[in-house]
């Protein structure tokens, strides 16, 4: 059972919903909904057991708290770690742009 809570900031729902739009646009609703399905369990099954056993982010110094990341294939998972809960603040894919 995990023993973090996790919740997701804005941003991070929106790069979730906007890799699932291009999703859909791609590949079709039956190969998207599963991807999506898949990253949010990786996110919530790793991170709600062992966030502090992902490495530190290379943009670290740029937030005020400790952030850490997790890659789930070709995504990045930016977060912190406040007490008994992870937030994650963004979610970086192969295409976002930046």
């Amino acid at each position: 059972m995990p023993s973090y809570e996790i919740e997701y900031s804005d941003e991070a729902i929106s790069d979730l919903d906007s890799s699932l739009a291009w999703g859909f646009e791609r590949w079709g609703a039956v190969e998207a909904a599963p991807w999506y399905v898949e990253m949010t369990d990786s996110i919530s099954n790793t991170l709600g057991s062992f966030p502090f056993g992902q490495p530190l982010a290379p943009e670290n110094s740029e937030y005020g708290v400790e952030v850490r990341q997790m890659i789930v294939g070709r995504y990045c998972v930016i977060f912190s770690i406040r007490a008994k809960v992870v937030t994650v603040l963004h979610v970086r894919g192969p295409y976002t742009g930046e």
